[in-house]
């Protein structure tokens, strides 16, 4: 399913026969989690079956190959955004491009967690590891009506991401 175009990207669910690939690229972005196609195949069926979103494979339009991912962890609330591009495809706008869709995809379709309970509570568990001495992370929040619709964590010395998301609207959290 095809969750968007813009000028240089295609963002879609990725299908059975990528489920390689998507897996490698889900390594890049969290090496610990050990995907594999197996994996990938059960996470297709589960984040996009049941939740009906996750993280996507992000093409690049000019050549078609797969260069990333982009998309919200499955079942967060806020919504925790993610992306990842492969090494050869960075510092040419490709992820400030799919999070500027992405985050024009949450304040469209997902504006329904702003209203969530847990959301004042999540607020404060972010704002408070933000601010903690040993945080080796800092977190960016995307804000609707004052209320936290969307976050994003990178590392501290992670500037080019931190960058990413604040071009796309997302204030850091202290």
């Amino acid at each position: 399913m095809l969750i968007d175009e813009t000028e240089h990207l295609i963002i879609r669910e990725w299908e059975p026969c990528e489920a390689k690939e998507a897996a490698e690229l889900l390594s890049l972005f969290d090496s610990k989690a050990g995907f594999d196609e197996e994996k990938v195949l059960s996470y297709i069926d589960v984040a996009y079956g049941f939740y009906g979103y996750g993280y996507w494979g992000v093409f690049e339009k000019k050549s078609g190959r797969m260069i990333g991912l982009a998309g919200f962890r499955e079942g967060s609330c806020p919504l925790e955004i993610g992306y990842a591009v492969r090494e050869e495809y960075r510092n040419r706008g490709f992820a400030t491009e799919a999070v500027k869709s992405l985050t024009e995809f949450a304040l469209s379709d997902f504006l329904w967690v702003v209203t969530e309970e847990d959301n004042h509570e999540k607020e404060e568990e972010l704002f408070c590891e933000a601010s903690s001495d040993s945080a080796q992370i800092k977190l960016f929040g995307l804000f609707y009506e004052e209320k936290l619709l969307c976050y994003g964590r990178t590392k501290k010395d992670n500037i080019a991401s931190q960058r990413v998301l604040i071009s796309n609207g997302f204030k850091e959290i202290r």
